[in-house]
């Protein structure tokens, strides 16, 4: 059994690219109060002008049950990544410094739920899936849908459509999509996005205080 929070070393994936071709920006809008800027001030990610609330669609796991979001993150600190197996750079970089990140906290943070949705659908099956994540963190949820399902979670969310290039002649494609990882917090909202890039140590500092921030 691969141990919990296993990264790189048994992964073999390389996470020095962050210039990542084909990537979407997400279309978040900070917020411009002195609060707001004071928040924005004390943590590393990008503040949100109005916080999100998790999303009520119905995916599927890896096991091949149902997964509601909301509920079963409900009142938790929790992190959410919409991405795809086959992702060069954005989503091997945010997996492996992550699980870091929680493997070194330890304690209740590094139990802190992370969810992947795999945006192509085609190739993110389940077992693709799982095989995936658990070179990172064998407890990492891995979530599908149907298109029409992820999209109206990402609408949700305020995040820009998925984008899918026609295949080349050998069947290999690229896929945009949001390079954001969301952050829920307990209050059951998301005050809060990081980018890809976001250091290990940003995580570290941030993670025990979003935990027990009254927004």
């Amino acid at each position: 059994m691969i141990p919990r929070r296993t990264f790189l070393r048994v992964a073999g994936l390389r996470t020095a690219s962050v210039g990542v071709s084909g990537l979407i920006a997400g279309s978040f809008a900070s917020g411009c109060s002195s609060d707001s800027r004071e928040a924005q001030a004390e943590f590393a990610g990008t503040l949100l002008g109005t916080p999100l609330k998790r999303p009520t669609q119905v995916f599927i796991d890896t096991s091949g049950e149902e997964y509601v979001y909301a509920a079963a993150t409900a009142g938790q600190l929790s992190l959410l990544f919409f991405g795809y197996t086959s992702c060069p750079d954005v989503c091997p970089v945010h997996l492996g410094i992550i699980s870091r990140a929680l493997e070194k906290l330890g304690g209740e943070l590094e139990r802190t739920p992370l969810a992947f949705v795999g945006v192509d659908t085609a190739r993110d099956t389940p077992e693709v899936m799982r095989e995936y994540l658990d070179r990172f963190d064998p407890e990492f949820v891995g979530l599908t849908a149907s298109p029409d399902v992820i999209e109206q979670a990402q609408t949700s969310l305020n995040l820009p459509p998925i984008l899918i290039e026609a295949s080349d002649d050998g069947g290999n494609y690229n896929v945009g999509h949001a390079s954001q990882v969301l952050v829920f917090t307990p209050d059951d909202l998301c005050h809060i996005v990081y980018p890809v890039g976001t250091r290990q140590q940003d995580w570290m500092a941030d993670l025990p205080r979003l935990l027990t921030k009254v927004w």
